[in-house]
């Protein structure tokens, strides 16, 4: 058969063309000199410490190759990617004489789109400690970015633009939780210029800059001049947050000011913004929150609950969840191991120095060491000084009255200033447990007690 055009000799091609464009663990590499880059005007990341960068490129040699894209310009023929602080590092090295950095080994990138570069240069700099300003410039960035990027059908490796929301894939490349984009977010949208400006250059503290965000413009004006004067504290900024509420509540029905949000951005805000401590309804927890026409504040049961921070979890979220869980299981394990082996250590006849002491706790205290959630107590030290295996016997109270119910518990151990650092002088923790427990372990005798 004579050789010629096979339409799968054309599709083997065009398949092997798609492949050269997606991202590789091997890619091309050239030696380039540091005259034919220049800066890459979309990186908004500071630039700090290039002197000490040199230093330590002309003691240890670059450890990491820079990416640039094939842009030619008049300002050169490689655009920088990432690495513009090697690069700044290195000019600097040739300045001063060292020649041998002027060509480096770089990273070969087809010049992207422009929404594209820009999520190529923060994912760049994904492992960079950074600023207030940055991590807000980086929201901002990553929002119309990927926004552009979804209306017009691009593709990012490695995510799916078009499911889910765009938040998820932003605290994803931020390595942030979504309820803090969620923060960054507010901030960047809602706050007043004057304040941004101030939260950015690391005078406003976040958390208060957060909650100034939820005020209307009116309000934060006002704020704004009480923190000219004399700062702005989170609790202030939470007070005008209620203050503002019992305002509007006051008003008319269809009163409410302009300045109110979208009914849809609202109500988000005010699952983002609640206080667990203050809340009994479960719709303020529900993902279907938005979209239910039939929520309360009172909710304590439907059918159709579904929790929104479990069901927003990442994949990352979760994994971090489990290896937590993991980690203090194995500390639990070595606690009770290391506290089994410090019983076993007690002479039989230690047990009679034991000494009973009366001890008056709170409600829930008395509720959560008796249903073993904790394990210690922090108490202020008097005269007597507390010692392994004294018995404690504590007496609940409630709205300062005795309830009439009781128990005792054993110390365990005894840590206080002089033992640990972080523990304030006039204070001691107690490890403590059931005293039956602590005589079925051995650490003490309880005798012919029931």
């Amino acid at each position: 058969m004579a050789a010629g055009w096979s339409p799968i000799d054309a599709l083997n091609k065009n398949s092997m063309a798609a492949a050269e464009d997606r991202p590789k663990a091997r890619f091309r590499t050239r030696d380039i000199s540091i005259k034919k880059m220049y800066s890459n005007e979309k990186n908004f990341y500071s630039m700090q410490d290039i002197e000490g960068l040199a230093q330590k490129i002309l003691a240890a040699g670059l450890m990491e190759n820079m990416t640039v894209a094939y842009d030619p310009c008049d300002r050169g023929i490689y655009k920088i990617i990432a690495g513009e602080r090697r690069w700044r590092a290195l000019n600097k090295l040739v300045e001063d004489g060292y020649k041998e950095f002027e060509i480096v080994t770089c990273q070969i990138k087809n010049a992207a789109e422009e929404n594209e570069e820009i999520v190529q240069i923060i994912i760049a700099n994904s492992y960079r400690d950074k600023s207030i300003e940055e991590m807000l410039e980086e929201e901002k960035q990553l929002k119309k970015a990927l926004q552009y990027m979804r209306d017009n059908g691009l593709e990012l490796q490695g995510y799916d633009l078009n499911k889910g929301r765009l938040r998820d894939v932003i605290a994803s490349i931020m390595q942030k939780s979504t309820g803090k984009i969620a923060q960054i977010e507010k901030i960047n949208s809602n706050l007043i210029p004057e304040l941004q400006k101030e939260v950015r250059e690391g005078r406003l503290n976040f958390s208060v800059a957060h909650e100034v965000s939820g005020l209307s413009q009116e309000k934060q004006h006002e704020l704004l001049e009480k923190y000219e004067k004399g700062g702005l504290s989170v609790k202030e900024a939470k007070q005008a947050k209620e203050e503002e509420k019992e305002e509007v509540a006051e008003e008319p029905e269809g009163s409410q000011e302009e300045w109110q949000q979208p009914e849809e951005e609202s109500q988000e805000q005010e699952w983002e913004d609640a206080h667990p401590e203050s809340i009994t309804s479960l719709c303020y927890s529900c993902q279907k929150y938005q979209e239910c026409n039939v929520k309360t504040g009172t909710c304590q049961k439907c059918d159709q609950y579904v929790n929104k921070a479990e069901a927003e979890k990442t994949e990352e979220d979760k994994y971090n969840e489990e290896q937590d869980r993991l980690d203090r299981e194995s500390k639990k394990k070595l606690r009770e191991q290391e506290q089994e082996e410090r019983m076993q250590q007690f002479p039989p006849g230690e047990q009679e120095d034991k000494k009973e002491r009366v001890m008056r706790v709170a409600e829930k205290v008395y509720k959560d060491v008796e249903t073993g959630r904790i394990r210690h107590m922090i108490v202020k030290l008097g005269t007597d000084q507390y010692k392994e295996k004294d018995v404690l016997t504590m007496l609940e109270f409630k709205d300062g009255r005795s309830t009439g119910r009781q128990m005792r518990a054993c110390v365990t151990c005894v840590d206080t200033a002089e033992t640990s650092n972080a523990i304030v002088d006039g204070y001691a923790v107690l490890g403590i447990m059931d005293v039956y427990d602590a005589e079925q372990m051995g650490l003490i005798d309880l005798g012919d007690e029931d």
